[in-house]
């Protein structure tokens, strides 16, 4: 049976804001449909599912897909999350959010495969820029950067209030002579103007151009490939509540990444913790979700830090506590078993 679900990607280099736009879409606009949203992250955890439910006031399915990204380790586990959601949960619309990490070009590719089609109605592939970033050297002259706004239909600017005139000029020539064709929505702090409403509205009718430059895959049938394959591969190696504390030290196309799963009984002090993680040399992103101690009570909260901004957000229990630290540079010097035993002392367990 073919699934006619409105599929859109947010695309975005690290910390560009990915999370907090899906959110403010899903604020103004997921009450008036069924929503899916797939998830991929290129740590092995899985934090950023935890980042987006909070919004949900109706029934929101989201599925991740973590341990690196979809478009280059291998296009299985985007294809068996992808059928899953379509063919069991029937969404009306689908947000796809792949890694900081990711290759667009390559992502596109696969997404505009005519076997998509059969389940699928592309629409834009949207790219979100930090004007912040922007304005730092290392992130607009870098191909990888440049990458996510060469290959989209709109391109969503965020944390632009204290560019002047003539740089917002300069941005908008930017991103014009990367892709002339690229729709541009300036968006509003951490929400959504009235203007910005219906610029989105409008964009979320319209069918993909980049995606449909780029249709040239074999036919194959989605439905039956998702019959033909078990679901449990949609899960990150991780994703079962296996043997803890599990901690790994990664590097992926030129960063390094690590990252914690502890016991969700363990509790740790916040100032603490958030002290220890700032002060970690040339981090680009830090996200965790953890269980936090007080003096007369606990909670959870969520923590989701780049350089230029800081989001704090109290959240149900989860399964287990999660920490992931995101560094810019691969060559930087991490002695990961002595800040491993930091972090098992601030938990009060040493292993």
């Amino acid at each position: 049976m073919i699934v006619n679900t409105a599929c859109h990607l947010v695309m975005g280099f690290l910390g560009s804001g990915k999370t907090s736009f899906i959110n403010a879409c899903i604020a103004h606009f997921q009450h008036q449909e069924k929503w899916a949203i797939l998830v991929n992250e290129a740590g092995q955890i899985g934090i950023d599912e935890k980042l987006l439910t909070g919004n949900a006031d109706h029934d929101l399915a989201i599925r991740q897909v973590s341990g690196g990204c979809i478009c280059c380790t291998s296009q299985m586990p985007l294809q068996i999350a992808l059928a899953r959601l379509t063919s069991e949960y029937r969404p009306d619309r689908l947000w796809i959010e792949p890694t900081g990490l990711a290759h667009p070009r390559e992502l596109i590719e696969q997404l505009s495969a005519p076997h998509w089609q059969t389940a699928l109605s592309l629409k834009s592939a949207l790219s979100i820029v930090n004007a912040r970033h922007w304005q730092d050297s290392r992130y607009r002259d870098n191909e990888g950067y440049q990458a996510h706004v060469r290959f989209c239909d709109v391109v969503v600017i965020n944390r632009f209030h204290g560019l002047d005139d003539t740089q917002k000029t300069q941005l908008t020539a930017w991103v014009k002579g990367l892709n002339p064709k690229a729709k541009l929505i300036w968006q509003a702090e951490q929400t959504l103007s009235e203007d910005n409403l219906r610029q989105l509205q409008q964009a979320l009718k319209q069918s993909s151009q980049v995606l449909a430059e780029r249709s040239y895959y074999q036919q194959i049938s989605l439905t039956s490939f998702a019959q033909s394959h078990a679901p449990t591969t949609t899960q990150s190696p991780t994703a079962a509540n296996d043997d803890l504390p599990f901690r790994y030290h990664d590097v992926q196309n030129g960063y390094q990444i690590i990252g914690w799963r502890v016991s969700a009984d363990w509790t740790i002090d916040m100032t603490v913790l958030m002290e220890w993680l700032l002060a970690l040399p040339d981090w680009q992103r830090i996200k965790s979700v953890v269980h936090i101690k007080h003096t007369h009570d606990e909670q959870w909260q969520t923590m989701n830090f780049t350089p230029d901004s800081l989001d704090l957000l109290a959240c149900e229990p989860q399964t287990d506590n999660r920490i992931e630290v995101i560094f810019l540079d691969n060559t930087i010097e991490l002695d990961f078993d002595r800040l491993d035993t930091e972090l098992m002392m601030m938990f009060g367990h040493i292993h």
